[in-house]
């Protein structure tokens, strides 16, 4: 079956409307975070919110917008698929704009830390968007992806949020994308997260990975990311590849997965946008695609989903609404354009 690219120029709600229910075999997306970027995207909510997602003015309510979304995933999925989602959390902060606490010379700290072609490739992103949540103690995680957990599963955290009844999925395992890691025996680190000047607490290096599903049966392959055991009376034998993923800068193009995973995250001809490495979206279809299934992503910012899946020979429909996206959604679609299908 020849692979091939649909795109949709709307919101996430809307885009995910205009497909046949029990289609998708996979939806692997990354949400905005919370609090974090303005991308120019407001749209009304079923709740009667007009605003852009992830600038709700409580945690849950950012929640609760995306049960909306995965609500009508949920629709539009086989009843043997899967569901990637990648999130991290936000601080609640009292500076607003003005930058992280404790750290020197405010946000121009952060793009000091990186250096100048850090500094440049994030000035050229998005406005930072902040807004301090009462209730929430100034500094605090706000635990978003552990709300968004508990809401997916657990219907009475669904109701707690304000969310009306839906489907309830089941979490599989929650996994770690690991952006750089320390060796504590040697205090020698390896990978490269994204510089913060912040001297009061741990940097960030990581993000959450859930793998939902709809029913306890599922497609899902292990054996296509399983890793070459270390300990065996037979060669060749493999076994878990466990649930920490990192990621180095090195290269996003080797062939084939790998018990840690070391691809290029930051290496991109579109430094405005939040881009997955590609070998990222690549572990997550691997074991949950056979050739010729429909891979989704209501949130397709510059389409990396779309162009791994069509190079594994999947077909895919991405959503995105962002003007900042369109861009790089375009220019990769014009790449594709002999297997592209509306």
């Amino acid at each position: 079956m020849k692979p091939s690219v649909r795109t949709l120029t709307t919101d996430a709600l809307s885009g995910l409307k205009q497909i046949d229910t029990g289609t998708v075999q996979v939806c692997a997306t990354s949400p905005p975070f919370y609090l974090l970027r303005a991308y120019g995207t407001k749209s009304e909510w079923p709740d009667g919110w007009m605003g852009e997602l992830g600038h709700e003015e409580h945690p849950n309510d950012f929640v609760r917008h995306l049960l909306y979304v995965f609500d009508e995933v949920w629709r539009v999925m086989k009843d043997d698929g899967c569901l990637w989602v990648n999130l991290a959390d936000t601080f609640n902060n009292k500076q607003g704009k003005k930058g992280t606490t404790n750290a020197p010379n405010g946000s121009n700290g952060r793009f000091d830390a990186g250096g100048k072609r850090y500094a440049e490739s994030l000035r050229a992103q998005p406005d930072f968007f902040k807004h301090f949540v009462p209730g929430i103690g100034h500094k605090s995680e706000m635990g978003v992806p552990s709300r968004f957990h508990l809401a997916m599963t657990d219907t009475s955290f669904r109701a707690f949020v304000g969310a009306p009844e839906g489907p309830q999925w089941i979490c599989r395992r929650t996994v770690i994308w690991a952006k750089s890691m320390v060796r504590l025996d040697t205090q020698q680190g390896e990978g490269t997260a994204m510089p913060e000047p912040t001297r009061d607490r741990p940097s960030r290096n990581y993000e959450f990975l859930f793998l939902f599903t709809k029913r306890p049966d599922y497609q899902f392959d292990r054996s296509a990311i399983d890793i070459p055991a270390r300990k065996s009376y037979k060669r060749g034998d493999k076994a878990n590849a466990g649930s920490v993923w990192e990621t180095e800068i090195l290269s996003d193009s080797a062939p084939g997965p790998a018990g840690v995973w070391r691809v290029n995250q930051e290496a991109s001809r579109y430094p405005h946008v939040a881009i997955w490495p590609r070998a990222l979206v690549r572990q997550m279809l691997l074991p949950t695609t056979k050739e010729g299934d429909i891979v989704l992503d209501p949130f397709a910012g510059s389409g990396t989903t779309g162009e791994v899946a069509v190079d594994m020979g999947l077909k895919a429909i991405l959503i995105e609404s962002s003007d900042i996206a369109q861009n790089a959604l375009k220019d990769r679609v014009v790449g594709m354009q002999d297997r592209l299908f509306t």
